[in-house]
C-alpha cells in the first residue's frame, strides 16, 4: 500500500492502519520512530490530558476567604453557618 506525499509533506494514513491503531480524526496523535534498519514505525501517541481534565493547584487562601465570606453572609442573614 503506497500513498503520494503532498507538497506540504502530508500523507493520508490508510483506513486499515487508522482502524488498527484506534486513531480518530482530530482527536488522535501519532509518533514516528526510525529503527536501526532504516524502517519507520508509526504508533499511536499517548493521549495528552484535556484542558478541562487538568487539575489546578488548590488556592487555600482564596478558599478560606470564601468560607469566611460565607460565614459573614450567613450571620448577616440571621443564619447559622456550618
Amino acid at each position: 500500500m503506497s500513498n503520494r506525499l503532498t507538497i506540504k509533506g502530508q500523507v493520508t494514513v490508510p483506513k486499515e492502519v487508522r482502524d488498527f491503531l484506534g486513531l480518530t480524526s482530530g482527536a488522535s496523535s501519532v509518533e514516528f520512530s526510525i529503527d536501526e534498519d532504516g524502517s519507520v514505525r508509526i504508533t499511536k501517541a499517548a493521549a495528552a490530558p484535556r484542558a478541562s481534565a487538568v487539575r489546578r493547584p488548590l488556592n487555600l487562601a482564596a478558599r478560606a476567604s470564601n468560607d469566611r465570606c460565607a460565614q459573614v453572609l450567613a450571620l448577616l442573614n440571621g443564619c447559622v453557618a456550618a
